[in-house]
């Protein structure tokens, strides 16, 4: 009886989250980034170090692009959060696999909660986005991860970079610590 209780409930969230007016895309990454979440809960006090909103951000954006990405059904998201213990300026790009587009987006200086598209282009200028881009591609999360363990002094993040197929239903993400990049 427990069991079936279970999968009720479990079935009629499925059906409340679907039917929500956020993007498709939103849901994948939502379920990556609680896995994440988890994972670095287990592994040590990591759950101070993560950044915790008290709004959703990725929602936000997966709003903010919902008519650019209605056709689309591959795409990486990358997020990632200003170091500053104070500041609550978030850096996004999102790419269009299918169409190969790159979007950058920020949140608004005045208005956190408000997301707006920096640009539109083919190729990324960003040497810190590019490079994590380049290496996730390459299936080179290790080096990722390799450079958030450098040490380094100041407050670090964990950031992230998602990957979300709707039409093979291939999800994967690599997560890490936040590192300088050095021309």
């Amino acid at each position: 009886m427990k069991n079936k209780l279970l999968y009720i409930s479990n079935f009629i969230l499925l059906i409340i989250i679907t039917s929500c007016s956020s993007p498709k895309f939103y849901n994948e990454v939502a379920i990556m980034q609680k896995q994440i979440q988890n994972e670095l809960i287990k592994k040590s006090n990591a759950s101070k170090e993560i950044r915790i909103k008290d709004y959703n951000m990725n929602k936000l954006v997966f709003n903010k692009l919902k008519e650019e990405l209605k056709n689309t059904q591959h795409i990486i998201y990358f997020y990632s959060p200003d170091s500053s213990i104070s500041s609550k300026k978030i850096w996004f790009t999102v790419y269009d696999l299918d169409n190969k587009i790159f979007y950058n987006l920020e949140n608004s200086t005045n208005n956190i909660k408000k997301i707006e598209l920096v640009e539109k282009t083919d190729y990324l200028k960003d040497k810190y986005t590019l490079f994590v881009f380049d290496n996730y591609i390459n299936n080179n999360c290790e080096i990722l991860k390799k450079r958030g363990n450098e040490k380094l002094s100041g407050i670090r993040n964990y950031e992230a970079i998602y990957q979300v197929d709707l039409k093979n239903s291939k999800n994967k993400s690599c997560y890490f610590k936040n590192f300088i990049i050095m021309d």
